[in-house]
C-alpha cells in the first residue's frame, strides 16, 4: 500500500527583477510615480506659460505713480502713508512661512491663483480709495496677497520640473521668468505716465486688476504639479530651523554682521523709493511721460545690478563689492540732498544698480558660510532684518518728510546711514578677516 501519487504543482520561476540604472536618480524615480497621476503635456504645460504668467502679473504701471497717487489723488500725508506701509512689509516677511503651510495642505495652483484675487481685490479698494482707511485696508490686502504668491510661485515651478525629472534646469528656467518679469516692469514703468495723460493716476491704478487678471486666466492652464516627500519646512520645523539660524548667526560674527548691513542697504533703497517721485515733483516734472520715462533706466539699472553682480565680484572681489555698498548709500543720499537738479535723477539710478546686486551678493556670501540646510532660512532672516527697521523707521520718516524740506530729508538721511553703515561696516570687516576662507564644504 504505497500513499496514491501527488503530483508535484510545477513552480514558476522567480521573477527577476530589473532595476533600471536611469531611475537611481531621485528625480527619475519621482517622475516614474508622478507619471501615474500627472501627465508630462500637463507639467510641460505648466513651463510654457509660467513666464507669460508672470509678464501679465507685473505689467503694473501703477508703481511708477504710487506715491503721487496716494498723496495728490488720496489725500494721504506723508505721515499716514509711513504709519500704514509697515502693515505690507511685516505680513510679506513674517507671513510667508503659514501661508506657505496652506500651499502645502492645498496646492501650489490654488494658492497662486488665490494670490491673484487677493491682487485684484487690493486693486479695486486701492482704485476707490479715498482716505487712510481705505489705503490701510488695500495695504492689508496687498500684503497678504504677496505673501500668499512668494515661495508658492517657485515651488510650483520646481516641482513641476522635478516631476519631469528636470529639476537642475530650475536655475535656467528661473532666470527666463526673471527676464520676463523684467522687461514687464520696464514696459510698465514706461508707459504710467503717458497712460496718466489718457486715463488719469486712479484709473492707472485699475489697470493693475486687468493685468492680474489676465494673469489669473493664464493661471486657469496651470496643472497641480506632484509633490515629492520632502517639502520645505512648516510649523515646529521651520521654528527648529529658525532657532539653529538663529545660534549660528549669533555664534558667526561675519554671518551676523552681514546681515546688519545687508539690511541697512535694503532699508536705504526703500527710503530711495518713497522719495524718487516727490524729488520728481519738487523739480518741476508734472505727471505724464516725462515723469515715468525718467524712473524707467532705475527699473533698468536694477536688471544689469542683478545680472552684473556675479561679474563685478569676480571683478573686485567679494569682499570689497559688498564693503562699498553703505559707501554708496550715504554717497547717494548727500548728492540728492546738495544737488538741486533734475539731473541728481543719476542718484537714484545709482541706487538701482545697487538694489540689483546686493542680493546675490549677500546670498552667495552667505551660501558660503551657512550649511545648506539652513540657508533657506537664513535667506528669510535677511528680509526679516530690514523688515524690522520698516516697521519702527517708517512712520517716523513720514511724519518728517511732512515737516522738513527734501533736501534736509536726503542731508539727515546721508548723516543717519553714514553712522550706522560706518558701524556695521566696522563690525563685519574685523569679523570677516577674523573667520579667514569660508568651508565650502558645507
Amino acid at each position: 500500500g504505497s500513499p496514491p501519487h501527488r503530483p508535484t504543482a510545477r513552480r514558476k520561476p522567480a521573477r527577476r527583477r530589473y532595476h533600471s540604472p536611469r531611475l537611481n536618480s531621485p528625480d527619475l524615480q519621482l517622475k516614474a510615480v508622478n507619471d501615474l497621476n500627472v501627465s508630462g503635456r500637463a507639467l510641460q504645460r505648466n513651463l510654457r506659460a509660467y513666464p507669460f504668467f508672470y509678464f501679465f502679473f507685473d505689467l503694473q504701471p501703477w508703481l511708477a505713480l504710487w506715491v503721487v497717487y496716494l498723496t495728490d489723488e488720496v489725500g494721504l500725508s506723508f505721515s499716514e502713508l509711513g504709519a500704514i506701509a509697515p502693515m505690507f512689509y511685516v505680513l510679506a516677511s513674517f507671513g510667508q512661512a503659514p501661508i506657505g503651510a496652506l500651499a502645502d495642505r492645498f496646492g501650489r495652483v490654488r494658492t497662486i491663483r488665490a494670490a491673484c484675487l487677493l491682487f485684484i481685490l487690493f486693486f479695486i479698494v486701492l482704485a476707490l480709495a479715498q482716505n487712510v482707511w481705505w489705503a490701510a485696508a488695500a495695504w492689508l490686502t496687498w500684503g497678504i496677497g504677496f505673501a500668499s504668491i512668494s515661495g508658492a510661485d517657485s515651488a510650483f515651478l520646481h516641482d513641476s520640473l522635478q516631476a519631469l525629472g528636470r529639476s537642475r534646469e530650475f536655475e535656467l528656467r528661473a532666470g527666463r521668468v526673471f527676464a520676463m518679469r523684467a522687461a514687464a516692469q520696464v514696459t510698465a514703468t514706461l508707459a504710467a505716465g503717458a497712460l496718466a495723460e489718457l486715463i488719469g493716476v486712479r484709473g492707472v491704478v485699475a489697470i493693475g486688476a486687468c493685468s492680474v487678471s489676465a494673469a489669473l486666466a493664464v493661471s486657469l492652464l496651470f496643472t497641480e504639479p506632484p509633490r515629492g516627500a520632502a517639502g520645505p519646512a512648516r510649523g515646529a520645523e521651520y521654528l527648529r530651523l529658525l532657532r539653529q539660524t538663529l545660534a549660528l548667526a549669533w555664534a558667526r560674527r561675519e554671518v551676523r554682521y552681514v546681515l546688519v548691513v545687508a539690511a541697512l542697504i535694503l532699508s536705504a533703497r526703500v527710503f530711495e523709493a518713497y522719495l524718487m517721485q516727490p524729488f520728481l515733483q519738487s523739480q518741476g516734472v508734472e505727471v505724464g511721460w516725462l515723469f515715468t520715462a525718467l524712473q524707467t533706466p532705475v527699473r533698468i539699472a536694477a536688471i544689469i545690478g542683478a545680472l552684473g553682480a556675479f561679474w563685478w565680484a569676480r571683478r573686485m572681489g567679494e569682499f570689497r563689492s559688498l564693503a562699498g555698498m553703505p559707501l554708496l548709500v550715504v554717497a547717494l543720499f548727500a548728492a540728492l540732498a546738495f544737488a538741486d537738479h533734475l539731473a541728481a535723477i543719476a542718484a537714484f539710478v545709482a541706487g538701482g544698480l545697487m538694489q540689483g546686486a546686493i542680493a546675490p551678493l549677500v546670498e552667495g556670501y552667505l551660501n558660503r558660510r551657512v550649511p545648506s540646510r539652513l540657508r533657506a532660512t537664513m535667506l528669510s532672516l535677511n528680509h526679516m532684518g530690514w523688515t524690522a527697521i520698516m516697521l519702527f523707521a517708517l512712520p517716523v520718516f513720514g511724519w518728517q518728510v511732512d515737516l522738513h524740506p527734501l533736501r534736509l530729508i536726503f542731508f539727515a538721511l546721508a548723516l543717519i546711514f553714514a553712522a550706522a553703515g560706518a558701524t556695521a561696516l566696522l563690525l563685519w570687516l574685523r569679523a570677516h578677516r577674523a573667520a579667514g576662507p569660508p568651508d565650502l564644504a558645507n
